[in-house]
Parts: C-alpha cells; sequence; structure tokens
C-alpha cells in the first residue's frame, strides 16, 4: 500500500531523525528522576542461567521478548497474553507459562509457586504490593515504562532491563531498529488531533497531556495534540472539547463500539466540532488500543497509525485485524 506520498518519502528520515533527536533531549531530566527509584528495588544479576522470570507489565513483557529473554519468562498476565497471542509471539515464552488473570493486586502466592528468580513489573501499577512480594522472599525489579512520555524514555527503561538481565549487545540492536523505524515512520505537520481516552456517562471526557506518551505519537505522526498544554490524563468538561475544536477526534472505545458512538454524538455542542462535522472521528477498538497504550518496542507502529489517521487512509473503526493487515506490527526478538 501506498502510503506516502513521494515528496514525503524522500523528507522522511531527515524529518524523523530531527524529531527524534528532540524527543531524546526532552526526555533526558525526567527519566533521570524516575531510574533513581527503580534501581532501589534490584540488584543487578550477572548471568541469564536459570532465570525464571514473571512480567506482569504489557510494556515490560515486550522489553524481555524484544532482548531475547522470552524463553526465561514462566508468567506474565494477562495483558500482555492477549498482546502476544495478537503478535504471534507466544512461542517465545515458556511452554507452560502461567497467565495470571490481574495485574493488581498481585497473586502472591501464585508467584511464589512459579519459585521466579525475579518479577519484573511497573512502578505505578505495583507499588502497593512491593513489601508483600519482597517479603515473600521474592525479587523484584521495577520499571517506569508505563509512565514513558517519550521514545527516549522506552529506551532507557529497556536499557535498565538489558543490564540488569546482562544482555546489552541486545538492548544495542532493539535500540537502533527502533530509531530506524522511527526514522522511517515520523513527519510533521499542522493537524490538530484530539485524544479522548474515555468519555463518562455525564460526557465529561479524559485526554492526554503533554507529558505523556499519546502526544509524542500525535506529534510524530504528523499533527498537533489539542490539549498539549495540559498535564497527564485529564478529565474536562465537554465546553473544552467544543472550544478546542479539533481537526480530528481519535476516539478509545468504551465497552463497545455502539456504545461509544452514542455517547460522542450526545456530547452537547459535538455537532459544532469541525472533526465531528467532517467525519474525520476514528475508533480505536477490538484491541488497536494495544499498539497506542503500551510504551514499548511496538510502540513505534503507533507513529504509523496516527500517521494514517491524520492523513484519511485508516478507517474509521481501526480494529487489530486492520493493524495487522495494513501496518503489519513485527515484534523483533534479538
Amino acid at each position: 500500500m501506498d502510503r506516502l506520498y513521494k515528496y514525503i518519502v524522500m523528507n522522511l528520515k531527515i524529518v524523523g531523525l530531527a524529531i527524534v533527536i528532540l524527543v531524546i533531549i526532552g526526555g533526558i531530566g525526567v527519566y533521570e528522576l524516575l531510574k533513581k527509584s527503580t534501581e532501589q528495588t534490584a540488584t543487578p544479576s550477572t548471568t541469564t542461567k536459570d532465570l525464571r522470570i514473571v512480567s506482569i507489565t504489557p510494556s515490560d513483557t515486550q522489553d524481555l521478548i524484544a532482548l531475547g529473554l522470552g524463553k526465561h519468562i514462566v508468567g506474565v498476565d494477562h495483558y500482555s497474553y492477549c498482546l502476544l497471542k495478537m503478535i504471534n509471539k507466544t512461542s517465545c515464552v515458556h511452554s507452560n507459562v502461567t497467565v495470571f488473570p490481574e495485574i493488581s493486586p498481585v497473586n502472591i502466592s501464585g508467584l511464589v509457586a512459579l519459585n521466579p528468580t525475579v518479577v519484573v513489573g511497573e512502578k505505578g501499577l505495583l507499588y502497593n504490593c512491593v513489601n508483600s512480594i519482597q517479603k515473600a522472599g521474592i525479587k523484584i525489579f521495577l520499571t517506569n515504562a508505563d509512565y514513558a512520555s517519550n521514545f527516549y524514555q522506552i529506551e532507557s527503561c529497556i536499557c535498565s532491563l538489558a543490564k540488569y538481565f546482562n544482555v546489552t549487545n541486545s538492548s544495542k540492536e532493539l535500540i537502533n531498529w527502533m530509531n530506524s523505524k522511527l526514522q522511517e515512520f515520523s513527519t510533521t505537520g499542522d493537524i490538530t488531533v484530539t485524544y479522548i481516552d474515555w468519555i463518562c456517562p455525564n460526557y465529561y471526557f479524559w485526554t492526554a497531556g503533554g507529558n505523556v506518551f499519546i502526544n509524542t505519537l500525535i506529534q510524530l505522526g504528523g499533527g498537533i495534540n489539542t490539549f498539549g498544554e495540559c498535564v497527564n490524563y485529564n478529565e474536562l468538561c465537554p465546553g473544552k472539547l467544543i472550544e478546542a475544536n479539533s481537526d480530528i477526534l481519535v476516539v478509545n472505545v468504551v465497552y463497545n463500539i455502539s456504545y461509544t458512538k452514542y455517547l460522542l454524538s450526545h456530547i452537547p455542542g459535538i455537532q459544532n466540532v469541525k472533526a465531528y462535522k467532517n467525519g474525520n472521528v476514528y475508533f480505536l477498538c477490538c484491541g488497536s488500543s494495544y499498539l497506542t497504550n503500551e510504551p514499548g518496542p511496538l510502540a513505534v507502529y503507533a507513529v504509523l497509525l496516527f500517521h494514517d489517521i491524520i492523513n484519511g487512509t485508516a478507517p474509521h473503526q481501526i480494529t487489530w485485524s486492520w493493524i495487522e493487515k495494513c501496518i503489519n506490527p513485527q515484534m523483533p526478538v534479538f
């Protein structure tokens, strides 16, 4: 499929490289603060022999698989396993891998039964469970992957994991691969995009601010985040959506597509928003949000997804089937 016009193809690598450099510079300070707290949770390992890893965050599971550590994974959370099935990578983990139905609260007895050498998980999700896991005699390595606001922080998390498991050469190959994809996919533009993560029954909505990962995906995909001046994820009143008057709306499906369309269509004043009037509304459904919501290696393809949305080449109901066929995300294993 010819995604880009000839002019864009000629300039894409140069533009993408410049954007990646800016993203790297912007992320250094924030990540250093996060890294200090992460490094206090575990002592680096020196060998991968006889490793038994439990990974209970999808972003971390991506990193571990790509680093070639999948064969040591004996337990994962349900969301990680669903993602592995979607990208045909279940064969990369232990043949008898245990799938935990929930990330939090952590099933401590289930962890103990697996006798893991280390549990890898996201600090924000597992913070309240750290003491319980450690009291059970289990080592834990916490990451800040889900709080990454740009690709530099994702790559830094990958480096931390690689150092812990003594696979630094794999991390270099993985990061080189990610940067090559970002150079290939990234572009610039001035199309305004509002990302709606959730619509409440009272028609308030949650959106992504300028310091969260979705903002980076929108920018690298060639758009401008309408609510880039906000911090973190924000709940805003319907009037803010009308006032923003975005060119494009990207809506994460709430429960099902019919209910989400109903909620969107009943937001007071939505008929006056350019994106709604012009039919430029795109719904992320059927697992497609795995690509945009998990700051791991596969997120490079989310840049391409936003590019297709912004350029009008994506369907208005984006499913994983379409992503698999037209974007074809491939998880590398080094």
